[in-house]
């Protein structure tokens, strides 16, 4: 299976974590500056820094873009989702612009993916497979 990664920044690949971290601190400083009536105010802090930890740690492998294809179906992955995989048919049609992918597929469930961010070898290894204007 062919996959083309995206070049994705720190920060977007790293949010949960960094939602974890902030919420985690802001919760222990108002607990170390509070008086009687925020104790509430830290402990919902620190629930919410839990919860944005347990989420990163469950979507740990979804920290990357791609797009991967062999002979029978195309994989689509976006940052912090689950991938999708379109089945090549008759009724799939896809379409590659120069600055994006195109997925027409039946029930509307197709999908349009921005090309900013591939590096430009990446590009060339999805344009010898997707050059035409459908693909059936």
């Amino acid at each position: 299976m062919q996959k083309i990664i995206k070049k994705t920044s720190f920060f977007k690949r790293n949010l949960n974590y960094i939602f974890a971290f902030f919420w985690l601190s802001m919760g222990f400083a108002f607990y170390l500056n509070s008086d009687s009536g925020r104790y509430l105010v830290s402990t919902l802090y620190g629930i919410s820094g839990i919860l944005y930890a347990w989420l990163a740690y469950k979507q740990k492998d979804r920290n990357t873009e791609y797009i991967a294809w062999d002979e029978e179906k195309l994989i689509v992955a976006r940052l912090h989702q689950k991938p999708k995989a379109y089945y090549f048919s008759p009724e799939v049609n896809i379409h590659l612009s120069n600055y994006n992918l195109i997925i027409k597929a039946p029930r509307a469930t197709g999908d349009m993916v921005e090309l900013k961010g591939f590096t430009e070898k990446d590009l060339d290894l999805l344009r010898e497979k997707f050059a035409n204007t459908a693909v059936a």
